[in-house]
């Protein structure tokens, strides 16, 4: 059964004027790199069970991905999982994952 897990990529009110021209934020889901946009939800159709989530910035003209924080979220059968990212007040600080409740996965 199909569950799902959306995230969405903030850029902090103190460095955002700096990081939505200069970066673009990425995803990184169970070691594969996905290129989000700021503030935009980005959903993922996943088997239920653990994942790891992760989510940074790579700056233009860059490969690397910078201020990458992950973390393992369980996701349950059938759900779909939010996931807000927010980077740090400074650049260098990694991103901050919250989860919000599950919901039912209407699109599954």
């Amino acid at each position: 059964m199909k569950s799902s897990v959306t995230v969405t990529p903030r850029a902090h009110w103190v460095n955002a004027w700096f990081l939505r021209p200069f970066a673009r934020p990425v995803v990184r889901m169970d070691g594969n790199d996905h290129e989000a946009r700021w503030g935009r939800p980005l959903r993922f159709e996943v088997a239920a069970g653990p994942h790891e989530i992760g989510v940074g910035a790579r700056y233009r003209r860059s490969t690397s991905v910078l201020g990458v924080a992950g973390t393992r979220i369980e996701i349950p059968p059938e759900q779909n999982v939010m996931v807000e990212a927010r980077n740090g007040v400074l650049n260098h600080q990694p991103f901050v994952l919250r989860t919000a409740p599950s919901a039912p996965d209407r699109a599954a």
